[in-house]
């Protein structure tokens, strides 16, 4: 142990192991460090949406982008979209060579932010590790910066936006990579070799000065093509950094090369131009005369560009939405208060680069009348942990107090990485929440056998399940959720439509009136319009021809088993009511309706004893009169009902008989006007 480590350890008055060691547990310390976070981020992942989620936001709009390679928001996070096609596709191919038939994309999609906060953690770590180096210790305090980087890894913003898709985590990974980069260059810088940069003298280029800062520009340019308050950062790193080289604006080689590499990722909006000239279907609500006056709308971020708000009006707003109270609550008083009056603690130039971000970010918020304001936040706080990390440094070179003050602070981070976490989980856990049934209707609207290249109608809730099922979770992807203006045109092509059940009035309201089409029942979810010049031929597995009153033959019946829904492994929730049968009744009214006051009741039986449901009630379903009754019939026109028995699961092999009641209501009760008692014959999918 050198002379400068012993007293270090005097100075301290910790009994260290030495400095070979010390630096050779820094490496572990990380490495176990992403292990814990990408294992709480993986137990958290978010699988699954709330019906709200579907209708529009960032987070629906990334999953289209990423599994689509379609441009994301304005103006498009070109590169980002494109390495998340890139970690979908690999993933769910490869899952597909495993046996998974049909994965849930949501967690792939989701991991693509997880992979980003690892990396944003790897890097604060990283530079903790750098600005907490002393003599004796060429690379850092691994302790301290585990724990600091624990804290933040269970913040609320970043554990959340580590686990569902969005771009904030690559941001932050950015922003963090920019700074440690700096750290490096400063590095490089003092010991530079003046020679060598003005020769042209070669020397290895990881090392040489002069070409980091050719990478730095680089990644800064990023920001263009990426996130743009990213490039908050920008104005005060050119700062510093000419501060301490003033003489790379002689140097034209490295001028030209840092302007080009900034310049450069501009080139992936191409990408956004060619597919959305391809697709302008993907342009949005909007009128441009071409694709280039949509592109130039689209990456100037015309609509972001009119919420700014400038004045006192934006000034009056600069405490709203939770901004910035929120910063405090999720890092404490403490943190803030350490982490603002630290900051002035580390090198001067470092200091000069975090304040001035910092007063950058305080006024896009007070500019943006903070609606945006967790964009900016979310790089604050690693960056306040400089701060924090600057103080127990000092605090452990203290020559009287070091061990005693070093020792707290390790033990009150400790006890905030505890409590952060507990009040973090609740709100962060996207894994499994409640409200996630944003498909259980559109999965059981799926599980019914649709023909080949079926085109869809439902409400709007139900139409956006039902296309993102079928274009993000590949499931019946041939099938085409449509507006009624594309489906008069499907039907006046000779074409039938599925409508919803509860969708059917909208779409006959909506077809035009010469438009000849007849509704015909496919099942309990579906009703299929028809073009006059079609006929879809429906037949039922049992004829009876069984009279069951003077104006209504029961021409037949079929039972099958209720096919189980594809999203049932992933929804504990949908699995009772997927479980049981579909009873599909074929009646033959004598006349053009369905008899006036005549009501149905279905019951299910084993033997003479009714099932009974999940809630313990016997299984039995009234209507006034078939479900497809409600407009005119042809005279001798069969009408197709169904129903859907929801028979909990291993009880279905215990129904034998369905029973059905013909009644009408009469004063004070009910008159039965016939009694059929069909034997069960279960038709399995």
């Amino acid at each position: 142990m050198d002379t400068v480590d012993k007293m270090t350890e005097m100075h301290t008055g910790l009994a260290q192991p030495s400095a070979v060691l010390r630096a050779n547990l820094v490496p572990w310390i990380g490495a176990i460090l992403l292990v814990l976070a990408m294992v709480l981020y993986g137990l958290t992942l978010d699988n699954g949406l709330q019906p709200g989620e579907l209708e529009g936001g960032d987070l629906i709009t990334h999953h289209y982008a990423q599994v689509q390679a379609r441009p994301s928001n304005a103006p498009g996070y070109p590169l980002y979209t494109m390495g998340g096609w890139l970690w979908f596709h690999t993933i769910r191919a490869t899952l597909h060579l495993g046996g998974v038939a049909m994965p849930n994309p949501i967690p792939i999609l989701s991991s693509y932010s997880t992979l980003w906060a690892l990396m944003a953690l790897g890097l604060l770590y990283a530079m903790l590790c750098h600005l907490t180096r002393s003599p004796g210790q060429p690379r850092g305090d691994g302790w301290l910066a585990a724990l600091l980087c624990a804290f933040y890894a269970v913040t609320y913003f970043f554990w959340y936006y580590a686990t569902t898709t969005e771009q904030y985590s690559s941001a932050i990974a950015q922003t963090l990579a920019i700074v440690y980069l700096y750290l490096r260059w400063q590095d490089r810088w003092q010991s530079r070799d003046i020679t060598a940069l003005t020769t042209g003298k070669a020397r290895p280029w990881l090392a040489d000065p002069a070409i980091a800062i050719i990478v730095l520009a680089f990644l800064c340019g990023l920001a263009l093509a990426h996130m743009l308050t990213v490039a908050f950062l920008v104005p005060p790193l050119v700062l510093v950094i000419l501060w301490q080289a003033p003489q790379l604006l002689r140097t034209l080689w490295v001028v030209f090369g840092a302007v080009l590499a900034a310049v450069l990722p501009l080139v992936s909006y191409l990408y956004v131009y060619w597919r959305g000239t391809t697709h302008p279907e993907w342009w949005g609500s909007g009128h441009w005369d071409s694709p280039q006056a949509w592109f130039w709308a689209f990456v100037s971020t015309a609509q972001g560009r009119e919420e700014l708000g400038w004045g006192l009006g934006a000034a009056c707003t600069f405490f709203a939405n939770g901004f910035p109270e929120l910063i405090w609550q999720e890092l404490s008083w403490p943190i803030v208060i350490l982490g603002l009056v630290g900051i002035a603690r580390l090198e001067k130039r470092l200091a000069t680069l975090l304040y001035g971000t910092l007063a950058i970010y305080l006024a896009f918020c007070w500019a943006y009348r903070c609606g945006n304001w967790f964009q900016v936040i979310l790089p604050v706080y690693p960056l306040l942990l400089l701060g924090i990390a600057a103080w127990v440094q000092e605090w452990r070179e203290h020559k009287q107090w070091g061990r005693v003050a070093y020792s707290v602070a390790m033990l009150l981070l400790l006890l905030a990485v505890g409590w952060r976490f507990n009040l973090s989980l609740s709100a962060a856990d996207s894994r499994n929440r409640p409200n996630d049934s944003a498909f259980d209707r559109a999965a059981l609207l799926l599980t019914q056998p649709l023909p080949a290249n079926a085109h869809l109608f439902a409400a709007v809730q139900d139409a956006l399940a039902l296309q993102y099922l079928s274009a993000i979770w590949q499931i019946q992807p041939d099938t085409q959720v449509i507006n009624s203006a594309v489906a008069a045109q499907v039907l006046a092509a000779g074409q039938p439509v599925y409508s919803t059940w509860e969708a059917a009035a909208t779409l006959r309201a909506e077809l035009p009136a010469e438009l000849q089409a007849t509704q015909q029942a496919v099942d309990p979810d579906w009703v299929a319009f028809v073009p006059s010049t079609l006929s879809l031929p429906f037949a039922p597995a049992i004829t009876l021809d069984q009279s069951a009153t003077i104006d209504v033959v029961l021409h037949g019946y079929t039972v099958d088993q209720a096919p189980r829904s594809p999203l049932a492994a992933y929804r504990q929730a949908i699995d009772s009511a997927t479980d049981g049968v579909i009873l599909t009744l074929f009646w033959q009214p004598l006349h053009a309706t369905w008899p006036a006051g005549v009501s149905i009741s279905v019951r299910a039986l084993q033997g003479n004893q009714p099932l009974l449901d999940a809630q313990g009630s016997p299984l039995q379903i009234d209507r006034q009169q078939p479900a497809t009754a409600l407009y005119q019939l042809a005279p001798g026109q069969l009408i197709v009902d169904p129903y859907r028995l929801a028979i909990p699961a291993g009880a279905v092999t215990q129904l034998d008989t369905i029973q059905i009641l013909l009644y009408r209501a009469i004063d004070g009760g009910f008159e039965n006007l016939a009694e059929l008692r069909l034997p069960v014959t279960l038709n399995r999918p």
